[in-house]
């Protein structure tokens, strides 16, 4: 297995080769631990760090208390308002809100990585993704979890995933078809408990899994 230290090093090369734009701007306010507003030029827009999931402060009137605010707190620690960022992303960069889905960086520091790396999110991606980014993102976030890092102290043992807890603070079931990166086993909504957070990779149509090598078994 390659160490994390040279997944984490390949990262300065992907942002040429998978992710086209960039924003730079300064950021207003930390919403939570993975959206930020950012003030570009005469333009505001929301952010959305990719492949970064973390506890929800407020989710239709749900929240997930001391996990979802000292989290947010870490990230505004990491880019407090006034930072002036740079926002990496590609043709597929927004999401379902609008929000620009991007690597921030400040002061040559990828932030999604050192949110995983420090236990205070969980990986999340949803087909399209980069292999070599999910890979590198999955790496640091197991080193929080055997490191017991963040989120993944005992002091958090009974706190959800926030895809989880968005499902069952609702009475819902995912829709999105699972897919373990390591093994390339493929999972239908329901059974996303058994793919560890670590190696979840979303899809919303069981086809793009195929296309990516993934099969249910």
């Amino acid at each position: 297995m390659k160490s994390l230290r040279y997944l984490l090093s390949i990262l300065i090369f992907l942002p040429t080769l998978a992710l086209a734009y960039t924003l730079q701007g300064t950021v207003l306010n930390v919403h939570d631990g993975d959206t930020l507003t950012v003030q570009s030029g005469s333009q505001r827009y929301k952010v959305r760090f990719l492949g970064v999931d973390t506890p929800e402060v407020d989710y239709f009137g749900h929240t997930q208390g001391e996990a979802a605010t000292v989290a947010r707190d870490f990230v505004a620690g990491l880019v407090p308002p006034g930072s002036n960022i740079t926002v990496v992303y590609d043709d597929n960069g927004h999401d379902k809100h609008n929000r620009i889905l991007g690597r921030v960086i400040y002061n040559n520091v990828e932030v999604n990585l050192e949110i995983l790396k420090e236990g205070w999110g969980y990986m999340y991606f949803i087909y399209p993704f980069d292999k070599g980014l999910i890979a590198a993102y999955s790496e640091a976030s197991k080193f929080a979890i055997d490191n017991q890092r963040g989120l993944f102290a005992e002091r958090y043992t009974n706190v959800q995933a926030p895809y989880d807890f968005r499902m069952s603070s609702r009475n819902f079931t995912g829709t999105n078809f699972v897919g373990d990166i390591e093994t390339k086993m493929l999972y239908y909504p329901e059974d996303a408990y058994k793919v560890p957070v670590w190696r979840r990779a979303f899809f919303s149509e069981k086809d793009f899994a195929f296309n990516m090598g993934y099969r249910f078994f």
